[in-house]
């Protein structure tokens, strides 16, 4: 990685901006003689120039450069300067062109008229028609700006031409600030920060008390950790006449571990991934090849006037240039989208026949059965279709299951049906004390607003006896059978 940093530093310092010919240049560090927009310019990337570029003599530091700014060595910036003095005597529209010389390098912005801007000298800001308001000469932005404050609610700038150290004081600051003596504002109730600091620090070191604490106690119950254990590595997914498990390194795209849905799930993440790749990589595809722009496009720093107006006009302008970029990325993104889409719901139904047809699942020991007569409960129904499917197949089956019709009565079958559940899990947890303090709290509740849920909804042992003997099954059932060769014997 270093070297690989160090060769990369290499070449971007060749490619590192240089000053033209004829030009008035001055190494960028410790010397801010440039406005915002001259600045903004300087660190624009892309391959196609903008028109936010400085000269068309200056060679940007491209995408990659940008990006691994930070990791390299730093290089200083040539800024070329302009040597019009006439610039300090009228107003300009803030454009690519709009460099203020070094005898007035503060730009302001005019009060009559719209993005226009006048190269000034540190005491004229707020002077010879620029934004009256606007009386501080800043000295990083080389641009006359608004009083500005940290945490400020009412700022006082000095009046225009004035010098001095002190230019703005504040006057009222945001709540939780208080003035000081010399105009600035700095926050109260730090003390408040430092106490819920020092909780979650005495929380902290509780949490890691009470974990250090279970971790030494001893087990005073192996048998049940054993039995969780052999639990738990029951439960783990093994390969046929295997005894150790999957590894991690398992494709669960091609590999069955778990059957067909397991596959179709994972096959489908994959697609989304491969969909989401393919269309970014077209995306960079286009910023690498056109130009980064498109990466930027309403991102661009503007926090003064003058710089607001030329990104606005820049913006503009490389929106129209580069659309034939988003609608081609458009149409191929529906394009790729509708025949990945058909793409892969053929090959997921391939993939589950394919599965179904050469590895044992679960439908691979099952028939269904359709056209049989209708039966009520009072017959024997299962016993009666295993020994008709025994008699024509001379196979015993495993077991068979009805599809019955209870469409008229599903809600008594279902109140039944909890009711025999709620009964097995009181017999096993010890009837209604085991309940605990949930459900005698629930039930005061239920009784004190006159609910009673118990009550008319359930019937007797006889009436369910009864309901049952009168349904009937519908014309379908499943035939189980103890093997594959057995099943399509069965057929």
């Amino acid at each position: 990685m270093h070297i690989f940093l160090t060769s990369l530093g290499g070449y971007l310092a060749q490619s590192s901006p240089t000053c033209p010919e004829g030009a008035n240049c001055f190494a960028a560090a410790g010397q801010h003689q440039w406005s915002l927009v001259q600045r903004s310019a300087a660190q624009s990337v892309g391959q196609v120039a903008s028109d936010l570029e400085v000269d068309q003599g200056l060679a940007k530091p491209g995408f990659f450069g940008a990006i691994l700014d930070d990791l390299l060595p730093k290089h200083e910036t040539i800024v070329p300067q302009s040597n019009d003095t006439s610039l300090c005597e009228a107003d300009a529209q803030a454009t690519s062109q709009t460099f203020c010389p070094s005898s007035c390098p503060y730009a302001a912005e005019m009060s009559n008229e719209f993005c226009h801007f006048r190269c000034v000298q540190k005491k004229q800001c707020g002077l010879l028609g620029t934004v009256e308001n606007a009386t501080i000469p800043d000295d990083d932005m080389m641009a006359c700006r608004h009083c500005k404050v940290e945490a400020c609610a009412q700022c006082a700038a000095a009046k225009p031409g004035q010098e001095g150290e002190k230019l703005e004081h504040c006057v009222k600051c945001m709540p939780g600030y208080s003035l000081t003596e010399e105009g600035e504002c700095e926050m109260v109730g730090i003390s408040v920060f430092v106490a819920i600091g020092v909780v979650g620090a005495v929380i902290a070191v509780g949490v890691i008390w009470w974990y250090a604490m279970i971790l030494a106690k001893p087990s005073v119950n192996p048998e049940g950790v054993e039995y969780g254990l052999k639990g738990r590595d029951r439960m783990k997914l093994f390969p046929t006449d295997s005894v150790e498990p999957y590894p991690l390194t398992t494709n669960l795209l091609t590999t069955n571990v778990a059957g067909p849905a397991t596959m179709a799930f994972f096959r489908y993440e994959a697609a989304v991934l491969i969909w989401a790749v393919v269309l970014l990589a077209v995306w960079l595809g286009f910023a690498f090849f056109v130009s980064t722009d498109i990466l930027i496009l309403g991102t661009r720093d503007a926090s003064t006037p003058q710089l607001l107006c030329a990104v606005v006009e820049w913006g503009r302008k490389r929106q129209m240039e580069l659309v034939w970029t988003k609608v081609s990325w458009l149409a191929f993104a529906y394009v790729f989208s509708f025949l990945g889409a058909i793409a892969y719901g053929v090959q997921q139904t391939k993939m589950i026949a394919t599965v179904n047809n050469e590895e044992a699942t679960m439908t691979s020991f099952v028939l269904m059965l359709e056209g049989l007569p209708k039966f009520t409960g009072k017959e024997m129904a299962e016993d009666a279709i295993m020994s008709a499917v025994k008699s024509a197949t001379k196979i015993q089956p495993v077991g068979v299951s009805i599809a019955w019709n209870y469409d008229a009565h599903a809600h008594e079958i279902e109140h039944a049906i909890d009711a025999e559940l709620e009964e097995v899990h009181d017999q096993v947890h010890g009837g209604e004390q085991a309940a605990g303090l949930e459900h005698a709290i629930t039930d005061q509740v239920l009784q004190a607003w006159h609910v009673h849920l118990h009550e008319g909804h359930g019937h007797g042992p006889e009436h369910v006896k009864s309901l049952l003997h009168s349904m009937e099954t519908t014309s379908t059932a499943f035939v189980v059978f103890p093997s594959q060769t057995k099943t399509k014997r069965g057929v």
